[in-house]
């Protein structure tokens, strides 16, 4: 399914707060998460806290799903960090974190860590 993606901060999704008071497992649980509409999520076939892979022409990465229905249908939001940094684009030397085309499908491949996708960065896969 095709959605708009937008990258956010809030206070209890913010990535220097997981490093400062958090550890690893805290950064994940907290950060690896795409947040969607109950409809939406109806329409995916599938349930909160599942595992989706988010995914264009250049990037992917697997996170959970949570709902709240302030957020608009056919949009993801998804708080800025590592995770959502898989998905941004750079178009004309400027950094795109808002309104990025997107599709979303339901994965049952694991969330990949930070280290993992440092790691992944790194090696340049």
């Amino acid at each position: 399914m095709e959605f708009i993606l937008n990258t956010i901060r809030k206070i209890d999704y913010d990535q220097a707060r997981e490093f400062a008071f958090g550890d690893d497992a805290s950064l994940k649980e907290k950060l690896a998460i795409v947040i969607l509409n109950p409809e939406d999520i109806k329409q995916l076939n599938i349930k909160q806290d599942s595992i989706v892979k988010i995914y264009h022409e250049t990037g992917f990465v697997n996170v959970r799903c949570i709902q709240d229905k302030k957020v608009p249908l056919k949009m993801a939001m998804m708080p800025v960090s590592i995770w959502s940094n898989q998905l941004t684009l750079v178009l004309n030397n400027d950094l795109v974190y808002k309104n990025i085309e997107v599709k979303i499908e339901a994965n049952d491949e694991p969330i990949l860590d930070y280290k993992s996708i440092l790691q992944k960065i790194k090696e340049g896969s």
